[in-house]
This record gives structure tokens, sequence and C-alpha cells, in this order.
């Protein structure tokens, strides 16, 4: 009966821009969910420029060996035949279709539409984008520009809007259907769709500012216990490794070798390399509790780094309920004044509030990436953009947000007179 879109694009013309991301979920006539459907799209091109790489946050290695539209073109068809569509700006969400099926040579019909934007907007929603209705509604919103994310917050902002089962809108969507007469055909080729993670919606706030802890006698806050570890150890030179190459939450094949040589060359057994894993990932877990809190964007880092040192969700969970006060251990993760640091991405913590505070620290953060840049700062990890690219061309070093927040808090505790 209805299908539920939203697209993440590489821009905003029809014309000349992709659809690099795609949800549609099926209701039946009560508004209850059928199935859903997501995926990644190769748009055979970069994945946008500067504000809609910001906004969706996909970059060119998300789409690296992903179906084209043309491949997925079939699929998408059959989902939508005999279907009215849903979508909060119903007309772009279309429009961006039309044109990938126009490409393909295909006119798509000019398909029944509701579009929850206009619903509320007449309904006196100020203003009325997706996620102001869904707080007004109290619908919860798992994160923001993700096409599945926000086709599930569309989906429930339309039975709030509609209330379904909508006898009048029943008889209006049907009628359109049958207007329509043949549908266009395309063979159904079958394609794994490729779907990423949906990374929680970004906090308001900044962390607590050095020097300040949380609030003595709250229990939900775990004691954060010191822990040392002697530096002379095979562990702490293994830790180091890992650490070394965890600063960007990646772990590449190259490096995957390098550890497993060093693990050879230590003589580490396999529980040794575990327990160095856990210590790492509490210690991870500690500098977050630091703040009071760990929020969504840090619990999905915590996963992103138990998966890459393949560690079980339950092991994430210890983690995070164990926290430890490990320091970091490369002598190249120590900050010093007047540093040159260079923010890019959407960060858990506002940009403007990470550049004040390290300007507070007395770090020189710039726009651009130079030769001359000492760290580039990114979110989650490769991003694959512009600034991204040039760093590892340059040699700059790429840091995690997380790990720059743990570099930064060493330096505020000794002060910039401490030479950290």
């Amino acid at each position: 009966m209805y299908a539920v879109i939203d697209t993440e694009t590489t821009g905003l013309s029809p014309k000349t821009d992709r659809i690099i991301e795609l949800a549609i979920i099926g209701l039946n006539e009560r508004g209850e969910q059928e199935w859903e459907w997501c995926s990644l799209i190769n748009p055979e091109r970069d994945t946008g420029h500067g504000l809609a790489v910001r906004v969706h946050q996909i970059y060119p290695r998300d789409v690296v060996g992903v179906p084209r539209f043309s491949d997925f073109a079939g699929h998408v068809l059959s989902l939508l035949t005999g279907r009215a569509v849903i979508a909060h700006n119903a007309s772009y969400d279309l429009g961006m279709l039309a044109a990938e099926f126009a490409r393909l040579n295909i006119p798509l019909p000019t398909l029944p539409q509701i579009c929850t934007a206009n619903m509320a907007r007449a309904s006196g929603f100020r203003p009325y984008g997706l996620d102001a209705c869904c707080q007004a509604l109290s619908i919860r919103m798992e994160g923001a520009h993700h096409a599945l994310a926000d086709a599930r917050a569309t989906a429930e902002l339309a039975r709030a809007l509609i209330g379904f089962p909508a006898d009048s809108v029943q008889r209006e969507v049907e009628a359109h259907l049958q207007s329509i007469g043949r549908w266009p055909h395309l063979e159904v080729i079958e394609h794994q769709p490729i779907q990423r993670p949906i990374l929680p919606l970004r906090d308001s706030g900044a962390n607590v500012p050095a020097g300040e802890t949380p609030q003595p006698g709250d229990e939900s806050v775990p004691v954060v216990e010191s822990f040392s570890l002697d530096r002379e150890t095979a562990e702490s030179r293994y830790l180091a490794a890992v650490e070394w190459v965890l600063e960007d939450r990646e772990i590449s094949a190259e490096q995957q070798h390098a550890l497993a040589e060093l693990r050879s060359e230590l003589g580490l057994s396999r529980d040794q390399v575990h327990e160095v894993h856990r210590t790492f990932l509490r210690g991870l877990s500690g500098s977050m509790w630091r703040s009071g809190s760990i929020s969504a964007h840090e619990q999905y880092d915590l996963e992103l780094v138990g998966n890459a040192l393949q560690l079980s969700p339950d092991e994430v969970t210890e983690a995070r309920e164990n926290p430890i006060g490990l320091d970091l251990t490369n002598e190249d993760y120590r900050l010093k004044p007047g540093a040159r640091v260079v923010f890019t991405g959407e960060m858990s913590v506002p940009r403007a509030e990470w550049k004040k505070r390290a300007a507070k620290a007395v770090l020189n953060v710039t726009g651009t990436v130079s030769g001359k840049t000492d760290y580039l700062v990114v979110p989650f990890g490769e991003t694959g953009s512009s600034k991204s690219l040039k760093a590892r061309k340059l040699g700059v070093r790429v840091v995690s947000e997380q790990r720059f927040r743990r570099m930064i808090e060493r330096l505020e505790r000794k002060g910039p007179a401490g030479g950290a």
C-alpha cells in the first residue's frame, strides 16, 4: 500500500547529482511495517563536496565496490510498484529517483505521494524539518542523515500525522494507482544491499572542562581505577603498537601483518594478546568516563575499537563498566604547545568547542592541511575527505577524536608550561 523512502545524495540537483544511499520501508494499509530495504549506492562519481559530505558522512571509501543504481533498479522498481510513496520532502526524493531511472531510459510513473513535511507544515509545525517534528512528537530518531534511520522516523511521523487506517487517504491512493495503468518492467538482478552503521546523533554539548570531575555519589558512573604498565615488558611494547595502529580507528591488512609479526617476536601467547586488547579498551573507556558519562558517539567508538580488536560485545560492555586510567604510551601522542591541528568531519563535540579548547591549550588550530600540520583530527577513522587524503599524502598524523581528547587532556593536566 505505502512505501516510505529516504535518499542521501551527492548534492541537491537531480540533473547532476546522484543517489548514494536509498532506504525503502513497506507499510500496509494500517501503517504496519511489512519489510525494509536499504543500501549504499555507488554514484559513479565522488560522494559530494563540502556541506553535502559533512551532512551525510558518506565518503568515497564507503562506496568502493558497492553496486550502482542500475544494479538495484529492478529491485527498487519492484518495491515501489503498486504503492504510494511517503517521504519527508517527497518531491525531492521522488525527483532524485525519477532522475536515476531516466538515466536508464525508464520513465518512472507519477506516483501518488504523501509528504510528511507538507502535512506537518499544514498542521502548524514550526520548524517542520524531520528532526524538529520528531522531537515535538517524542519520536525517537536513531541517527540523522542516514537513509534508513530517516525513513524509520518518517514512518513513525506518518503514523502520527495520518492516523492509519485513513479511509479517505486510502481511496485517493487506490484511485491514483489504478490510473497509472501498466508499470514499467525491469529485470530484478539480485545484489546484496550494502548497509553502513547508523551513527548516533551528535551530542549537543561539550565534555566537562579539564580539571572538573563528575559529582560524587553518582552510582551510575563507575570508578576509574588507576592503572600502570611496566614499559619494559613485552605487553607494554605490544600495547604501544596497538595504540599506534588504532589512531585512525582502522587496522589495515598491512598493520594486521605487522602486529602478528610483533606478537611472534615478543613471544606473546594468545591469552596475553587478548588481555592487552581488553586493557586498551578499558583505558579508552576510562578516558570517556572522565566527563561523567559516555555519550552515544563514544559508545559507538568503543564498539568500533572493540570490533577492530576482535573483542566480543560482552567484552565491550565489560570495558565500559570497568574503566581504568590508562595513559597513552607513545611519545608521539604527547601534544606540545604550538602544535598545528586541523579538524574535519562531524565530531561528537562541536568543532567550535574543540577549537576553543585547543586554543586555550595554546595549540595552533588551522583550517587547511599542509606539510606543517602536526595532527588531523577525524571523528571515527578514515573519512575519505580531501583533508584526510591530503594528510595521508603529506605524512600528517591522522588521529580519532577520542585519541585527540586523551592527548589534550594530558596537556591540560600538565599545563602549557609543562611541555607535555
